[in-house]
């Protein structure tokens, strides 16, 4: 069985078209039957922009596991002076992502890499929507590396369902982190910022 998240050259793609409108900031976006949702923005990752679009992001962010690019095309058109990078496993994802801020004529840094595996960069904001089903030891190394590519006062925000382990992961989150705090719960979903001190 393959996963959203796995490359897979032979399938047939199918071409879809999301229209998005979040707090005035409106974008199409062009996704394939082969990514995570793709035929409308995933509950999880509408809460995280919608906490995000309060918040005074600045500097470097990374888009951790971006898809086909919602949450880094987001905040570029939010937040244009910042210095954005998006990276994604899944190599369907990269070239997504890349397409889709061309067409908005978008600057961003994407990079194919599974985790932190090819991004040597040290980030202000790390931005992240976990995939829930690759397994905790895999999305809590994810976190170690999260913690390592932060700069001291960095913040990492995640976005998880309470049923699906939100409060363990904060627990492991606060043996890495110096603070670890809920800054909404919506609808199940519990946004969850981490702070290296």
């Amino acid at each position: 069985m393959n996963h959203y998240f796995e490359y897979n050259p032979e399938l047939e793609l199918k071409y879809h078209t999301i229209n998005v409108n979040l707090d005035d900031v409106k974008f199409d976006l062009t996704t394939t039957n082969n990514v995570f949702s793709f035929r409308k923005i995933d509950t999880g990752t509408k809460i995280l922009l919608e906490t995000l679009s309060n918040l005074k992001l600045n500097n470097k962010v990374l888009d951790l596991g971006c898809g086909y690019g919602v949450v880094s095309i987001y905040l570029k058109l939010k937040f244009p002076n910042l210095n954005l990078y998006a990276s994604d496993v899944n190599e369907w994802c990269v070239t997504l992502t890349k397409n889709n801020a061309k067409k908005l004529n978008l600057d961003i840094n994407v990079i194919h890499s599974d985790s932190f595996t090819n991004i040597n960069e040290i980030f202000d904001f790390i931005v992240f929507n976990p995939p829930i089903s690759v397994g905790k030891d895999k999305i809590y190394s994810m976190y170690q590396e999260a913690y390592e590519h932060l700069n001291s006062h960095g913040h990492f925000y995640i976005v998880i369902r309470k049923d699906k382990g939100a409060l363990s992961h904060m627990k492991y989150l606060s043996s890495l982190y110096q603070k670890v705090e809920i800054i909404n719960k919506e609808k199940g979903y519990f946004v969850i910022l981490a702070i290296k001190e």
